[in-house]
């Protein structure tokens, strides 16, 4: 049997979606999960409509979960923290196709830098399939980055599936030496690399980003490639941060799927101030959903 209003009047969703897909979290008036669901991506730009069938799916989800009737969902304070989120218009778009009264939607750089942080000051770096930076003082947050794949995403999954793909059909053409991962990576495509050309030119963030995960380990194993990579992409998040006037000894956050894979690539003294995420950017939404009802 469904919960009844008076159960559910203080109940606070959180939603998370980026570009490979999309988490929800329904919680009650204690912070409890009751529900969860999850769906594909939900970038809007990317595809506006696909990223409201993906979230609708994954609200759906929790909502049977939670065992709530569509009346208690549309009551509940919602806060949705979505990659691609940079203007009014877009925020517009997706707030008009889900099903809550009382909702905010955001870019998911509020949302992860509110769970990784909480109340507390340093600087953050999520990296999964996208990537930006963040540093929150006495003064306030600056943030760094989140321009999307065309513009951006240095050191994030699909940057790096990308730059593998470059590297491996420079190897083809004899500018680079080839070392097992461009071997690799070239045998997932027939040994041709016109089927690279292929899939690049049709390719989304997320399908670059499949990739990553053999470049962590390839990393780990000592491969040359995927080592000069996770550098190159370490190496970003340095100048970024110096970017954001961070400071030696300040608390660093290297979240997301990636993120923490970064560690080992740091100076010593970066690596000394690396601090775990408090929680995650669904954390971070139900934060900020659980505000809306003050």
């Amino acid at each position: 049997m469904a919960k009844s209003m008076d159960q559910t009047e203080n109940i606070i969703i959180g939603i998370d979606g980026g570009g490979t897909g999309c988490r929800v979290a329904i919680a009650n008036s204690g912070g409890k999960i009751i529900g969860e669901g999850r769906a594909g991506p939900a970038n809007p730009t990317n595809n506006a409509q696909n990223a409201l069938a993906n979230l609708l799916e994954a609200i759906e989800q929790a909502r049977k979960s939670a065992r709530l009737t569509r009346t208690d969902l549309a009551k509940a304070a919602a806060f949705a923290g979505l990659a691609g989120v940079r203007d009014d218009k877009t925020a517009r778009l997706i707030a008009d196709g889900l099903p809550f009264e009382n909702l905010r939607v955001v870019e998911d750089t509020v949302t992860s830098v509110t769970g990784a942080l909480a109340a507390e000051n340093g600087s953050v770096a999520p990296i999964g399939t996208g990537s930006f930076l963040a540093r929150r003082t006495k003064d306030g947050t600056k943030y760094l980055g989140g321009w999307g794949f065309m513009l951006g995403d240095d050191a994030s999954g699909a940057w790096l599936g990308h730059q593998l793909l470059r590297q491996t059909v420079l190897c083809v053409e004899g500018v680079e030496n080839h070392t097992g991962l461009t071997l690799e990576t070239l045998a997932g495509y027939d040994g041709d690399a016109r089927n690279i050309y292929d899939f690049c030119n049709r390719a989304t963030p997320a399908e670059f980003g499949k990739l990553a995960p053999k470049i962590v380990a390839g990393a780990t194993g000592g491969d040359k490639t995927a080592t000069g990579l996770m550098q190159a992409g370490a190496d970003y998040i340095l100048r970024a941060l110096s970017a954001l006037g961070y400071a030696e000894g300040e608390a660093l956050c290297l979240s997301g799927g990636l993120g923490p894979h970064y560690k080992t690539y740091l100076p010593p003294q970066y690596r000394a101030a690396v601090i775990k995420a408090k929680g995650s950017a669904l954390d971070g939404a139900l934060l900020l959903a659980a505000g809306l009802r003050v």
